[in-house]
């Protein structure tokens, strides 16, 4: 009896995957992609710091903002008693009526505001809270906490952030800016080019490390062509010695028994001793061809000495 275990076709999706066998193959990207992991280690008190951020802005958009973004014109409700007295439920049942809403040309339902540079409505309606639904289809708001951390996570990733700014500022008063100009800053230039600067620190310090593994990698790699080299060298000294050692025309010691290297020795000899006579003749003759010159340069300069002298007297 088989097991039936459905549709596994979308496990080959995962087949996807080997195409990060080529990290490892190209070194600039394995560099890149071990920055990317190694900050995230560096980034929990980065990260723990915009969570809190985004909280404590989430909470004031919240005490601020919660059901601004639902306010609509509306008709005045009628006295006539076409839709009966005026009781509770049928100002309700008037309200939540969009007949009775404010459309414009495009037909939007634009928001509106009691407050001093709020929109104003036309003659005939009112501005009231509460009824419909929110900007966007309903997922712009600050009416839950939830909703209200999207919004400022918006706001910080710049994400189509003048919408939100223009629709909160049509409902509640130009003078609300001042909330946006304190998250852009704090969260948009702040924390995320805080983040940036980790990721790029990350990257220099892998760089580095990278760096100073190929120059050990060098000098291992060039400490090893030293060491081959002066054991070739090694090597070559002890073959031309024992080629030396193996050479029959050096002489040996008279101490080597062997009749032939004694006799090799003493000839030597006597070719020094020959050598040396040689050299004691040639000796000999030069210097008695100098004495010979000697001896007649010296009555020649007597001779003009004398004469010299005489010339003087005179």
């Amino acid at each position: 009896m088989g097991i039936d275990l459905g549709n596994l076709a979308a496990l080959r999706t995962f087949r996807v995957l080997r195409a990060l066998k080529t990290v490892a193959i190209v070194p600039g990207l394995k560099t890149i992609v071990g920055a990317v992991i190694e900050s995230v280690k560096n980034l929990r008190d980065v990260i723990i710091l915009t969570m809190f951020s985004l909280s404590v802005f989430a909470l004031m958009g919240l005490q601020i903002y919660m059901g601004v973004l639902t306010q609509k014109c509306i008709r005045e409700f009628p006295m006539d008693g076409s839709w009966g007295n005026l009781s509770d439920e049928n100002w309700e049942r008037f309200n939540n009526n969009d007949s009775n809403w404010y459309f414009s040309e495009t037909g939007d339902t634009p928001l509106c505001g009691n407050s001093s540079g709020a929109g104003q409505c036309e003659e005939g309606y009112i501005c009231l809270q509460g009824y419909g639904d929110n900007p966007n289809y309903g997922y712009t708001s600050f009416d839950t906490f939830g909703w209200a951390f999207l919004s400022a996570f918006r706001l910080m990733t710049q994400d189509y952030w003048e919408n939100l700014y223009q629709l909160v500022l049509r409902s509640a008063g130009p003078w609300h800016m001042l909330f946006f100009i304190v998250i852009i800053f704090l969260g948009s230039f702040y924390l995320v080019n805080l983040i940036l600067a980790i990721v790029a620190m990350s990257y220099d310090e892998l760089q580095k490390k990278a760096e100073e593994e190929e120059a050990a990698e060098e000098e291992a790699l060039r400490e090893a062509e030293e060491a081959a080299a002066a054991k070739a060298a090694k090597l070559e000294a002890q073959a031309a010695a024992a080629a030396a050692a193996a050479n029959p025309e050096i002489a040996k010691s008279p101490s080597d028994f062997s009749c032939h290297s004694y006799e090799l020795f003493v000839n030597q000899e006597k070719g020094n001793d020959d050598n040396n006579k040689e050299k004691m003749s040639i000796r000999s003759e030069g210097l008695e061809s100098v004495s010979e010159i000697t001896r007649t340069t010296a009555p020649t300069a007597t001779a003009a000495g004398t004469a010299k002298a005489r010339k003087v007297s005179a």
